[in-house]
């Protein structure tokens, strides 16, 4: 080996350079920053400071920042400012395992925080962890601008839309970030029972018919909502339905659900948030005209769905955002409890312009549980699916006696499509008539029935695993006492059908069927694959300058 009589001599300039501070490659140095009592950088004092601009001469931008409520669990590691004044990141737990438990969880910490907003604001995020070059701020289709000061970890964006968003990080931490059009967090103190900002131990809360219950921004109220037999019902308002110290152990049967109405009508559900139910989340049984409306959901424990809705007629899901720990969006038919004779039909049910992450089972569900003749107009469109990480995006199980009729997935993007973890799937699409000992016999023992008229329209799926499955398969009859007849898969189209880079069509190498499907479409319109349409206001209007409500 040849050896460098050199080396010795250039190791010491090189030390004394450096010793004196001089740098001869030109790399700027990074400012190190002492670190208070939570481990946050301790920054500049005008950083975080607001200073009005006199030469924009547009409308000012209005801003809400709630109050914060101290005897709430603040989230430790993330910070949130608008100029020098700070919003409340209380903290939640989320579920990044995707193996269904009964009770065996495992949960991190997140956060979650309302503003209102009229007009367009700057946030920075201040973390005591270190921000990677990865992360992001969804639903990516609001295009929102984002900075990353690293050497201050601090992420800075302006948000200039209301709706709901994440700040996502490596490692699964998460912000979730609900921003509000600013009259909705103005207190409206009318109504039967009203909530003020603060904490408040209800319990089961019972309505009767002609309720009106209002949440006041900052409210946070531990309880639960029934209805049984009522009709003209409200629940409104920016505050917080809070699960958290319920039980929920699937093995015990010990459960709390926030919202449960049975055999009601003329329901009105908006703007309110139900972070960690232990269960479901909203139930709702035998209805008839329900508008829920900018409902947020955070859920992490077992049979966490979002927003279930069974054997009800004429439901609008709107502007909604659903984390769920199983599915996020579900429609099944029940029979009556009191008498199984009578079965449940299922009719207009439709969900639009609502933002997903699925950490358990399905993002947008039909069935198992399917009993009764009539499921008919159920649709799901201009919905965000932003991780869906165990079983299909797109599903239909008719696992009963139902003929579903014109099922619609319409406008639709799919951000992370990362099925068949834990113990998932890896479909895609999963659409099929079965009987599933697990589920078809819980509630009543019937023949199966069909699937007919399925649009799957303008669907852009953006990155994910590897070839998704997609499986369309009905069956033959084979169980004694029931006629051994084909239960069918009828009309299925898939149109403007975006996968990855190209549009899928029937020769995809991952499409599964049989004999007991007919006359299933490929094709393409030739116009622009959006995939989901959020609502998009102009702003353009609206300045810098801020105005704090």
């Amino acid at each position: 080996m040849r050896k460098h009589k050199f080396l010795p001599l250039m190791l010491l300039l090189t030390f004394s350079i450096f010793s004196c501070g001089l740098n001869p490659q030109n790399v700027p140095t990074e400012k190190t920053y002492e670190k208070d009592e939570d481990g946050f950088y301790i920054l500049e004092e005008d950083y975080f400071s607001y200073k009005e601009d006199s030469s924009d001469t547009r409308n000012k931008s209005a801003v809400y920042i709630p109050k914060l409520q101290s005897t709430i669990t603040q989230n430790s590691q993330m910070r949130l400012f608008v100029g020098d004044k700070q919003v409340p990141i209380y903290n939640v737990l989320a579920n990044n395992s995707h193996s269904w438990t009964p009770n065996n969880y495992s949960r991190i910490n997140c956060g979650y925080a309302s503003i209102g907003l009229k007009g367009r604001v700057t946030l920075k995020l201040q973390t005591s962890f270190k921000i990677f070059e990865d992360a992001k701020v969804t639903p990516l289709s609001r295009g929102v601008k984002q900075t990353i000061d690293n050497e201050r970890r601090v992420l800075t964006f302006e948000i200039n839309q209301t709706g709901q968003y994440v700040v996502e990080f490596r490692g699964g931490r998460t912000l979730h970030l609900f921003v509000e059009d600013i009259d909705i967090m103005s207190e409206n103190t009318q109504g039967t029972m009203y909530f003020a900002p603060g904490v408040h131990n209800k319990g089961t809360v019972y309505l009767n018919s002609n309720a009106s219950v209002y949440l006041a921004p900052g409210s946070f109220v531990y309880g639960k909502f029934i209805a049984n037999n009522a009709s003209n019902i409200t629940i409104s308002g920016a505050g917080y339905i809070d699960g958290s110290k319920y039980d929920r152990d699937a093995s015990k049967g010990t459960v709390t659900v926030p919202i449960e109405f049975n055999n009601c009508s003329n329901i009105t559900l908006k703007d309110f948030s139900c972070i960690d139910p232990a269960g479901w989340t909203f139930n709702m049984y035998f209805c008839n005209e329900v508008n829920i409306d900018n409902v947020k959901i955070i859920s992490s424990r077992s049979n966490g769905d979002g927003i279930s809705i069974q054997s009800c007629q004429n439901v609008n899901v709107t502007n909604s955002f659903i984390r769920s720990w199983d599915d996020s969006l579900v429609v099944k038919n029940y029979p009556q409890w009191s008498n199984r004779n009578i079965e449940g039909t299922t009719r207009s049910i439709h969900f639009n312009n609502c933002i997903l992450w699925t950490g358990l089972a399905q993002s947008m569900e039909v069935g198992y549980e399917t009993v009764g003749q009539i499921m008919d107009d159920i649709s799901f469109e201009n919905i965000t699916v932003l991780h869906n990480f165990h079983k299909a995006v797109f599903s239909i199980h008719n696992g009963n006696n139902a003929n579903i009729t014109n099922v619609r997935f319409e406008n639709i993007t799919v951000e992370g499509a990362n099925m068949g973890r834990g113990d998932g799937s890896r479909y895609l699409v999963d659409i099929q008539n079965l009987h599933s000992s697990t589920w078809s016999d819980q509630h009543k023992i019937t023949g199966l029935g069909s699937i007919d008229e399925v649009t799957l329209k303008n669907i852009k799926v953006l990155s994910g695993i590897k070839n998704p499955a997609i499986l369309l398969e009905g069956c033959l009859e084979n169980r004694d006492g029931f006629p051994h007849e084909a239960h069918t898969i009828s009309n299925v189209k898939f149109i403007d059908f975006y996968l990855y880079d190209k549009v899928i069509d029937s020769t995809y190498e991952n499409y599964i069927t049989n004999e007991y499907v007919s006359n299933v479409s490929f094709s393409t319109t030739g116009k622009e694959i959006t995939g989901a349409i959020l609502d998009y206001k102009d702003v353009s209007d609206y300045g810098n300058n801020l105005i704090f409500k």
